[in-house]
């Protein structure tokens, strides 16, 4: 189940999101703290066309706004304000992205420090079958929307009509509820947004989820934190009581609180023979004080696995450090043994501060237990050849002066999220001019803050009046990379700035930055009438390589063989091709011939 070395136990990002066989996507909200606008992507290639994240696909940019298309009236993503990561060249389709992304800005909570985070990652799938059937798909994991390579933990369950147990559903709708609450009116198309959450969360009173497991049955929990009164009070939960009390305890989280495993560490909550172990990251134990932990084993992950691509491969730009990024918390207690697993660390501000999604589970100890648990993650024994994991003593706390800033300039982007700041475009000649307003004071104690659209690189301080001259429109966006500079530090992020003046042929400019000429077209139209996307994909590059993808119009004849078929088929992915003749404006690019054929199909069809 959580064998580390077995392909097996491993699931791939791509498997939990694709639609079952036969169904396509319906509605899609996802939830992340942070996000990586080009993970967006490669999740649209995963709803839309069905492909692998990894897919070639994703170098393909026609692909790509075909994915864009097909899901971003369908797909919600709400993520932690200020927590977008700033890519270095930002292709023009990443501005299509504007209208999937919900940045959430939590308040001060009444006698907390600081402000709570969005933390929660999930996703709430529901799927259209041929015959407007719908199937839905609940996801909870630890993983952020990004390309961190870091070792996560997920779990998801789908919908069934052989169970009656739509109680357990009540807290994702909750969830929803509260979601619904976090779009403003200063976000692209909320009234929509709220009107498809609405109808969501409605749609699943009647709605039961299985989980299929051996181990656990149907015995699971949702727990949606931090989101008010329907929410659930973690504190009050048997893991984090004071008077619990627990046979074995594991607890795997890469981010500490001392004073919550310092609980842990109490002499109350032994029973017979207790075990207590932790599993970190290595940076995480400056957190602690020997004492604080001196009950538990602790183990992080080893310097070989954190540092592997380093040793693997010196040349390769693209290589990451690794480390663990999981959630999980095991507790036996006699017969039974409660699993918890989500988006929750080991600190005080996920347990009763942040919002968070976990779920739990309960199995008998014959299927898991602590034991268990540790052999899988260990690959066997602690002492064994094949862990990845060392045991090492806790040193006593220390905080670095890069860290202690790190933090401040972290607050600055959170301060900044929640000024009143918007944009205003206005035209200039063939350019825009973009005027930023921070309605805020900006205090001094911010330091030097610069800011920069998206596409553009060279950045400019932000002040009260914030003026870029004479941008392209593929420069006009709501992305916004801030750069907050310390003396020994700085963070660059990407925030949302809500804007007004657009100009509506901005998408349109997208998309011909894309389809370029008449070969592009014809490969669109191939992508959507195509069986497959990859084969599609294949066969324009075999056909360019041969010199026949120059002419374009060369494969027009093939391309009405396939519109026929699809007209018969499967007439609603015309609208796709409908999509592209609307963005299109140039004469040249759209073959005459094509346009009276799509028009009778259009007049046949009754397509809108």
């Amino acid at each position: 189940m959580f064998r580390t070395n077995s392909n097996q136990d491993r699931v791939s990002y791509s498997d939990l999101l694709i639609p079952p066989p036969g169904y396509s996507l319906d509605i899609a909200v996802g939830t992340t703290y942070s996000l990586d606008l080009e993970s967006l992507t490669a999740v649209a290639i995963a709803l839309g066309l069905k492909e692998n994240l990894d897919s070639n696909l994703l170098q393909n940019p026609i692909c790509m706004l075909n994915a864009i298309e097909k899901v971003s009236r369908k797909m919600i993503v709400f993520c932690e304000a200020g927590q977008i990561k700033a890519n270095t060249n930002a292709s023009a389709l990443m501005l299509l992205l504007e209208k999937i992304v919900v940045p959430v800005t939590l308040p001060k909570r009444r006698n907390r420090n600081g402000y709570p985070a969005f933390h929660p990652k999930t996703w709430l799938l529901r799927y259209v079958g041929p015959d407007g059937d719908l199937r839905y798909r609940f996801v909870v994991l630890s993983r952020n929307l990004t390309f961190d390579r870091s070792w996560d933990i997920s779990i998801s369950l789908d919908s069934t009509e052989e169970l009656d147990q739509t109680d357990a559903t009540e807290p994702i709708i909750s969830f929803l509820n509260f979601l619904r609450n976090q779009i403003g009116n200063d976000v692209q198309d909320f009234r929509k947004k709220r009107s498809t959450l609405k109808e969501l969360s409605e749609s699943l009173r009647e709605v039961s989820f299985a989980l299929n497991s051996q181990e656990f049955g149907e015995d699971f929990m949702i727990m949606p934190l931090g989101i008010g009164a329907d929410g659930y009070n973690m504190e009050d939960d048997e893991l984090f009581r004071g008077n619990s009390k627990f046979n074995d305890l594991v607890v795997f989280s890469p981010f500490l609180s001392a004073s919550v495993i310092e609980e842990w560490n109490k002499q109350t909550h032994s029973l017979s023979d207790t075990k207590r172990i932790l599993i970190t990251r290595r940076s995480a134990l400056s957190e602690l004080r020997a004492n604080q932990a001196d009950q538990f084993r602790v183990f992080v992950l080893k310097d070989d696995i954190v540092e592997g691509e380093d040793q693997i491969s010196e040349e390769n730009e693209d290589k990451q450090r690794q480390d663990i990024h999981a959630k999980i918390y095991l507790m036996r207690r006699g017969s039974f043994t409660f699993l918890y697993l989500g988006s929750m660390n080991a600190s005080t501000a996920a347990i009763s501060g942040n919002v968070e999604m976990v779920m739990m589970l309960k199995a008998r100890n014959r299927y898991l237990n602590g034991e268990k648990f540790l052999e899988d993650i260990f690959c066997g024994k602690a002492d064994g050849p094949d862990n990845p994991f060392e045991e090492v003593t806790v040193p006593d706390k220390t905080v670095t002066e890069a860290e202690d800033e790190s933090k401040k300039l972290e607050k600055v982007i959170k301060d900044l999220c929640r000024c009143d700041i918007s944009a205003n475009i206005t035209k200039n000649g063939e350019k825009y001019d973009v005027e930023i307003t921070v309605a805020d004071d900006i205090p001094s104690t911010w330091g030097y803050v610069s800011i920069a659209p998206l596409r553009r690189d060279t950045f400019i301080e932000l002040k009260q009046k914030t003026t870029f001259k004479e941008l392209d429109v593929l420069q006009l966006t709501e992305f916004y990379r801030i750069c907050v500079k310390g003396s020994e530090t700085e963070i660059t992020r990407v925030i949302m700035i809500p804007t007004v003046g657009m100009p509506e042929d901005r998408e349109s400019a997208v998309v011909n930055s894309v389809i370029k000429d008449k070969s592009g077209f014809v490969e669109y139209v191939a992508f959507v009438l195509g069986d497959s996307y990859l084969m599609t994909m294949l066969e324009q590059q075999r056909l360019g390589e041969s010199g026949i993808r120059r002419s374009g119009t060369s494969q027009l004849p093939a391309l009405y063989e396939k519109m026929l078929k699809t007209a018969a088929e499967d007439p609603d992915r015309l609208q796709e091709i409908e999509y592209l003749l609307t963005m299109i404006k140039r004469d040249d690019i759209i073959p005459d011939e094509f346009r009276d054929l799509y028009a009778t199909f259009r007049a046949t069809l009754r397509i809108k």
